[in-house]
């Protein structure tokens, strides 16, 4: 069943939970730090939001220090007035809200997986405490099109292409709904020899049959990644970050007779 999208006109319906944030979201701007803990107890949280009154749903440094780095790496544009933004993947939400905080005109979060599996309940609690406008709908990247989602200049898919049973056709369908910029973050493939081939293995898909003891997620080699973003139409590809330690894990796939991986960061421009 699929979640309306809090958007004004045409044919967008706000769900019954929205509504409900929405009217709370006053109330819960005067929450002390007890109300905010009390309100969070028990929600499975994966990324560091700050709710405010001192309270982070992952207070441990190093979780902090790590996405601080990532949204550093990013390069998120600092003034997103006059954007709009989509957030794949969003789970908690930590992208989205930070994309609110810098002005963007409209943001909307989607994911199937980690709400599916982890629930949406943090990512709502975390929207009524920020009393954000965040939109938000239940939606896999292989069904997005300009006619269901819309169509945005600045799309953000972190951690989601090696989650992808047909990269291919999901890029396809991630181009269809971006206008300017996309900024993609994923892991690459880093084979000991061969690294400068559009590489990428067979991926079943999560959660798609039993788990192979030599099954790779969707890992594209840096090259594949970049020629499968030209295939679908970007006009330009600049890598922007490329794995740490990317030589000693070369080795290590030599040893280990397996290709190792690491994180990327590439701005597709459309």
């Amino acid at each position: 069943m699929e979640m309306g999208v809090q958007r004004q006109p045409e044919k967008q319906i706000r769900t019954a939970a929205a509504a409900a944030t929405d009217a709370g979201s006053a109330e819960m701007k005067k929450l002390d730090a007890a109300a905010i803990r009390e309100r969070i107890k028990g929600l499975h949280w994966a990324h560091p939001i700050d709710l405010g009154s001192g309270v982070v749903t992952r207070p441990e440094w190093y979780v902090q220090r790590r996405f601080r780095r990532r949204m550093r790496l990013m390069q998120i544009p600092a003034n997103l007035q006059g954007w709009s933004v989509l957030d794949i993947g969003a789970w908690d939400g930590y992208f989205s809200w930070e994309c609110e905080k810098r002005g963007a005109d409209r943001v909307l979060a989607i994911d199937t997986y980690a709400w599916d599996h982890y629930g949406m309940d943090s990512f709502l609690a975390a929207r009524e405490i920020l009393g954000s406008k965040v939109e938000y709908m239940r939606r896999d990247v292989h069904e997005l099109t300009p006619e269901n989602t819309g169509r945005f200049d600045l799309v953000l898919m972190l951690g989601v292409f090696y989650h992808l049973r047909n990269p291919l056709l999901g890029l396809e369908r991630i181009a269809s709904v971006t206008k300017r910029l996309l900024i993609c973050e994923t892991h690459v493939l880093l084979p000991f020899v061969h690294e400068r081939y559009p590489l990428i293995p067979f991926f079943r898909g999560d959660g798609v049959g039993p788990k192979l003891k030599y099954e790779m997620c969707a890992i594209p080699t840096l090259e594949c990644l970049k020629q499968m973003f030209e295939a679908v139409g970007a006009k330009r590809v600049s890598v922007k970050y490329t794995p740490s330690f990317r030589v000693w894990k070369k080795c290590l796939a030599l040893l280990k007779n397996r290709p190792q991986s690491g994180r990327a960061i590439v701005h597709v421009e459309f």
